[in-house]
């Protein structure tokens, strides 16, 4: 008698009494499910199996681990792409498609989908007849590839189109955003959402209903045949979708366009054509050097997710915060509480003025609630989450907290007093942390009995949107209270970086020479916007100089007397920021500093970018003009905060090149497509760095190579280590 059931390395398949095919997944060896070629060659051996037999009433495709079905492709596999020829890496889409082609082609099929289900393995469900969605918060469905430099390449681009049609098939796949259950369901990406418990039971009899219906063989016949649609329209979609993508990237990111352009082909012709299409671009792409950058941010992103914090792994797992609280309701407070609303914790909030609790209260909420794919906030999911917000005037209802996060504002004895407070008020193994931009963390914990529970959890501004965390250990910082607060900033969805206590942390002392250098630009006489427009044209989101309208000229200028007096032998403070700050030209918030705006606030607009009143400031502390190129523009920009990290890297302020590679992507916006910093360096090589400096020496300490930098060139190394 024939076996009914077999285990695999990453699944087990069984054919149930009743004549289904079920498939489970579990692949060893990851926190998720990830297609490897372990997975392709056991799902294969599946088929063969439940082929040998009767033929099948339906075939169930799930996962056995929680919340994942599958994550993607294995990164192992993605990262030796580069390393093929264009013909083998159309052969492995090509085999791809072939393997899911039979999922298409055999017994009635549907998916299971209960956790996160990316690129490949949305293909997979794709290839299924059905798909059924959970409604489970950890349940997401998307294709990410574009993130990584490319596009589906097991069906996607097919598929996809044909089955939610064409324009919001280009919407998801350029976007690489993902969908939640109940998204999905309305955008058709899946034809139910129901509660988890549910999922293999409706799973059944959606099979059974479409296959009465004659519902799977009408969909294989459209999925197969040619995507029906006005020429015009398609035209139209061209040339509307590209301006955006335009928009978007900035002509950076090749990977886009070519997911439009492929979709269009692709639709036209039939689904046989249309995977010869896919497998080609697909395989330009994998050549690019873009998909050689991005894919390197995504593993240093997936190093930081493994990352425990410390250079040793803690015994046992990091403490689990779970009644956190936020001290200072001001407008970086309300942020973090708010980040904690959204992942689900009950969080407290303090602030000894009653009145900042109450006006802040319904914005905490309205954050909270914000809806990405609406791009509104959600009434009913603030509703939900205003229980889980307990608000108090006095810090003895810090009592049951084990992790207290102080916020107040960026005056050092003031942040003592409150930390000291803190520590009166909570108990013994309490976490402390302060969230702060500038105060050294070894002089706040002065105020403390037990500094080994403090140390620094930086956020950024807007809270939100902004993915990095400073996590800054001081001397006495113990790694049982890093690695707690790492995995903390993990589970509300940041990216966090350990730093050693020093003036700048990290971003802004890199940060800092970049912005240096373009005021020391100005006041030879080049054009603040011409400096901002080739700032953008390397890649990143804004000028140097409309960030420090950004920012306000005076927070610029009181961070940058803390970091002059730190590195004034490489940097010293401009005269002409506290000569714009005294004449009220603060930036965006006054409506003027470098450039005039019309309106006041970050949403104000430039009016002009040439100003009488700056014009005569820079003349007071104009330098001697020189003849500078638009590259060497770009260099004077870049290259000091290139040097900076080698510094960094020689004081151990971080534990490995890769964080400062992490950090100024998330935090400064440094073009992803560039790879990170040191990335960059690499890419012009070490010597070309020491070329390019050599013109730039008259410039003085803070164009020398540092000696790092030179013993690099005399072995022929790189920045990057890895």
């Amino acid at each position: 008698m024939p076996a009914t059931a077999r285990e695999l390395a990453t699944l087990s398949v069984e054919r149930t009494a009743d004549g289904w095919g079920q498939i489970a997944f579990v692949v060893p060896g990851h926190r998720q499910n990830v297609l490897s070629a372990q997975v392709v060659g056991d799902l294969a051996a599946a088929l063969d199996f439940l082929g040998d037999g009767p033929a099948l009433n339906g075939l169930l495709l799930r996962s056995d681990r929680q919340g994942s079905f599958f994550a993607g492709a294995d990164l192992a596999g993605l990262e030796t792409l580069g390393q093929r020829s264009l013909e083998e890496i159309e052969g492995l889409c090509d085999a791809g498609k072939t393997l899911l082609a039979r999922l298409s082609a055999g017994p009635p099929s549907v998916a299971v989908i209960d956790g996160t289900c990316l690129g490949g393995g949305l293909e997979l469900a794709l290839a299924c007849d059905l798909r059924v969605a959970t409604t489970a918060a950890h349940t997401s469905l998307g294709m990410p590839e574009v993130k990584l430099g490319l596009l589906p390449g097991w069906g996607g681009t097919v598929r996809l189109p044909r089955l939610i049609g064409l324009g919001p098939a280009v919407e998801l796949a350029a976007s690489g955003e993902p969908l939640d259950g109940r998204t999905a369901e309305r955008l058709g990406l899946v034809d139910a959402c129901v509660c988890p418990d549910e999922a293999g039971s409706s799973a059944r009899r959606l099979v059974e209903f479409a296959v009465a219906s004659d519902l799977v063989a009408l969909r294989r016949r459209q999925l197969a045949a040619a995507l029906p649609g006005d020429p015009t329209e398609r035209e139209f979609l061209a040339a509307t979708a590209a301006a955006v993508m335009l928009g978007r990237t900035g002509g950076r990111y090749p990977a886009p366009p070519a997911i439009l352009e492929t979709m269009l082909a692709g639709s036209a012709v039939d689904a046989a054509e249309a995977a010869t299409i896919e497998s080609a671009a697909f395989a330009k792409l994998a050549m690019t050097p873009v998909a050689a950058s991005l894919l390197r941010v995504f593993r240093i992103g997936e190093r930081n997710r493994h990352d425990p914090g410390v250079g040793e792994a803690v015994a046992g797992e990091p403490r689990a915060i779970v009644a956190p609280a936020i001290v200072g309701g001001g407008i970086m407070g309300a942020g973090i509480a708010a980040s904690h609303l959204r992942r689900g914790f009950s969080v407290g909030l303090v602030d000894t003025n009653g009145k900042v609790i109450v006006d802040n209260v319904p914005s905490i909420l309205e954050e909270a609630a914000w809806d990405r794919v609406a791009k509104r906030s959600d009434p009913a999911a603030a509703l939900a989450m205003a229980g889980r917000l307990q608000t108090a005037t006095s810090l003895a209802a810090l009592a049951g907290s084990d992790l207290v996060i102080e916020s107040v504002l960026e005056r050092t004895d003031l942040k003592q007093q409150v930390l000291a407070d803190i520590e009166r008020a909570v108990a013994p193994e309490t976490i402390i942390a302060t969230n702060t931009s500038t105060n050294p963390i070894t002089r706040l914990a002065e105020a403390l009995a037990d500094p080994s529970r403090f140390c620094g959890m930086h956020f950024f501004n807007p809270v939100r949107r902004m993915v990095l965390v400073e996590v800054i250990r001081g001397p006495a910082t113990s790694d049982a209270t890093v690695a707690a607060v790492v995995a903390h900033a993990k589970r509300l969805g940041k990216c966090p970086v350990v730093v050693r206590d020093s003036p700048g942390f990290l971003v802004n002392r890199v940060l800092m020479p970049y912005l240096h250098e373009a005021v020391e630009m100005v006041r030879e006489g080049i054009e603040p916007a011409r400096i901002d427009r080739l700032s953008r044209s390397f890649g990143m989101p804004m000028g140097p100089i409309e960030l420090y309208d950004m920012i306000g000229l005076d927070t610029a200028f009181y961070a940058g007397l803390v970091l002059s007096a730190a590195y004034g032998d490489r940097i010293e403070a401009s005269p002409l920021i506290p000569a714009l700050v005294k004449a009220g030209r603060l930036g965006r918030k006054t409506g003027s500093g470098f450039y005039r705006y019309q309106g006041t606030g970050p949403q104000a607009r430039v009016a002009a970018t040439d100003d009488e009143e700056v014009a005569r400031l820079v003349a007071r502390y104009e330098l001697p003009p020189r003849e500078t190129s638009d590259r060497e523009i770009t260099d004077r920009l870049f290259l000091p905060m290139l040097l900076e990290a080698l510094l960094v890297l020689d004081e151990g302020i971080v534990r490995d090149g890769r964080d400062i590679d992490l950090a100024v992507i998330h935090a400064l916006g440094f073009p992803p497509f560039r790879g990170g910093l040191l990335a960059w360096g690499d890419s012009l090589g070490v010597a070309e760095v020491v070329r390019r400096l050599e013109p730039l020496a008259d410039l003085g300490l803070r164009m020398q190579p540092p000696e790092r930098l030179l013993a690099l060139a005399r072995a022929g190394g790189r920045f990057t280590a890895e």
